[in-house]
């Protein structure tokens, strides 16, 4: 998968990448009441992130980088199925735990998914 990337600052031999998305959400009619324009504009922060410096790039140059099919698969599945497998092993954990009590299993669940949800965020880059 290719993605192109505009240069938008350089700062001790790194450049700061923002993802170009002219063509994708900002183009589109329905973007307003799309949920993945509606979730473009409130995480558009998220799109920004450092690279180490290319040479012949400047400040507005677009940059093309590429991930691997096998890596774009292996990440998506740390951020879709790790949460849903920890929020089933919490609940199981939950069952095996609290059999009477459906209100603990329910908790337990949910921490499994919120502790894996903190660990994607800060751990899986």
């Amino acid at each position: 998968m290719k993605e192109k990337f505009e240069v938008i600052e350089i700062e001790n031999q790194m450049m700061k990448l923002k993802v170009n998305r002219s063509s994708g959400c900002h183009s589109c009619s329905a973007n307003g009441g799309c949920g993945t324009g509606i979730l473009a504009k409130y995480f558009d922060h998220y799109s920004v992130f450092n690279k180490p410096l290319q040479d012949g790039v400047a400040i507005g140059d677009l940059v093309t980088l590429e991930i691997s099919a096998k890596e774009l698969f292996y990440r998506a599945s740390q951020l879709y199925m790790l949460p849903l497998l920890a929020l089933f092993a919490g609940g199981l954990l939950g069952d095996i735990i609290y059999p009477e009590h459906e209100a603990g299993q329910i908790i337990l669940a949910f921490m499994g998914f919120s502790a894996s949800i903190l660990l994607v965020k800060y751990f899986v880059k």
